[in-house]
């Protein structure tokens, strides 16, 4: 992804912003994130597990390798924005990419605003 292409990020504080617009994030929608693991039948792809970030299981997708190289973190923007409310985001980092299924942890979810997540 370009950064003349990157999607708006306009939510998500700054540091969290100039790291959302990095090539080698992966935007994903909430279609993206499934209860089972899929296949990964293309290549170029590898399944990933993303953390619920509180008691929820864990989700699933597809990813797609950046230069041969798993993406650093994932942005799921969901939610209405207008000119005076933003969407709502969750970002997840890569946390551990031993094998060929990574986990990505939750670092930044404005909806659990209230909720104490670890």
């Amino acid at each position: 992804m370009s950064h003349e292409h990157a999607p708006e990020y306009r939510s998500l504080p700054a540091p969290l912003l100039r790291f959302a617009q990095h090539e080698s994030v992966q935007r994903i929608t909430t279609a993206d994130l499934l209860a089972t693991p899929p296949r990964a039948s293309e290549p170029g792809h590898f399944v990933g597990r993303v953390d619920s970030g509180g008691l929820g299981i864990p989700r699933y997708f597809v990813g797609e390798y950046r230069d041969g190289r798993m993406p650093t973190a994932l942005v799921l923007e969901y939610g209405a924005s207008s000119p005076d409310q933003t969407a709502s985001a969750r970002v997840w980092s890569l946390a551990d990419h031993r094998g060929t299924s990574p986990d990505y942890r939750l670092i930044h979810d404005d909806s659990s605003r209230g909720y104490v997540t670890v």
